[in-house]
């Protein structure tokens, strides 16, 4: 029950997502002086491939430390999470295993599989 209200929320996220100027980051990688590199989820919706819960599409920017934007990545890069055991994150054809007891903040594999596989649904 609770995979099913969670797809039908994330079916609905991309839509209202659209209209946002910019994604909630999942992740943040800072650089010392030179800023940092965010990642965020630009769509979630239930997974085509029966191997794995959600496809993703996530985008890419670089900010500096006030908060200004000096790069953002039109590109669409497109992942394929699996929430249950063994947790995996694919980027194209390749599996990367997911620790789920990892800290967030440390491995962006990790940030997107908690973004798709932890949300709270009520």
């Amino acid at each position: 029950m609770c995979r099913v209200l969670l797809s039908l929320i994330l079916c609905v996220l991309p839509g209202s997502m659209s209209f946002a100027a910019s994604h909630a980051a999942f992740f943040t990688a800072s650089f010392g002086n030179s800023g940092s590199v965010s990642l965020s989820l630009a769509e979630g919706r239930p997974s085509l491939d029966p191997a794995f819960d959600f496809d993703a599409v996530i985008t890419l920017s670089e900010t500096d430390h006030g908060g200004t934007v000096h790069y953002r990545d039109d590109g669409r890069h497109r992942a394929s999470v699996r929430c249950a055991q063994p947790a995996m994150v694919r980027i194209r054809l390749v599996d990367y295993p997911v620790d789920v007891s990892a800290r967030p903040g440390k491995d962006w594999k990790h940030d997107l599989w908690a973004a798709l596989c932890t949300a709270p649904v009520s």
